[in-house]
């Protein structure tokens, strides 16, 4: 019998891909994937955090969190000035509304106007709240710069 020479590994490889068992028509890795929702979400969750910038980190959570900690506390000022600084101004509700009681009135002036944007696609109770603390602001603010947005804010509202 004659000797039979091995394959390498390339030519192994190189049948396998011309293999009749293997159609040319079969959905890579990334088709399959985005055929099961959930992986579908998990890849399209990963994507938009990468179009977020700096937001689409880890740390953002516990950033904003520590915003929301710490209000009303001596904390609080530190963590708005690290997470603006860091992000930019943040863009849920929530923290827009703790920002109304920061001690820069640029800031505020900002989050009034970002409420005010937003509010149309709340529900009565918090375009409510934000009605009434604009008004108090409007009334027990020392600043032009946010009374001015305060009254801007509540002719939209």
């Amino acid at each position: 019998m004659g000797e039979r020479r091995k394959k390498s590994w390339r030519e192994i490889d190189r049948m396998k891909d011309r293999s009749s068992h293997r159609s040319s028509s079969t959905p890579d890795a990334l088709e399959r994937a985005l055929q099961d929702s959930r992986m579908k979400k998990m890849y399209l969750e990963e994507a938009e955090k990468l179009f977020m910038g700096p937001k689409g980190r880890p740390e953002h959570a516990k950033d904003l969190q520590k915003i929301h900690e710490n209000f009303g506390k001596p904390g609080f000022t530190k963590a708005v000035k690290h997470y603006l600084k860091e992000y930019g101004m943040p863009d849920d509700w929530g923290t827009l509304m703790l920002l109304l009681d920061y001690e820069d009135t640029e800031v505020v002036a900002k989050a009034i106007g970002m409420l005010a944007d937003m509010a149309d696609k709340k529900g009565p109770v918090e375009r409510r709240g934000l009605k009434s603390k604009l008004n108090t602001m409007k009334l027990l603010s020392e600043d032009y710069e946010v009374i001015e947005a305060a009254e801007e804010a509540l002719t939209i509202l």
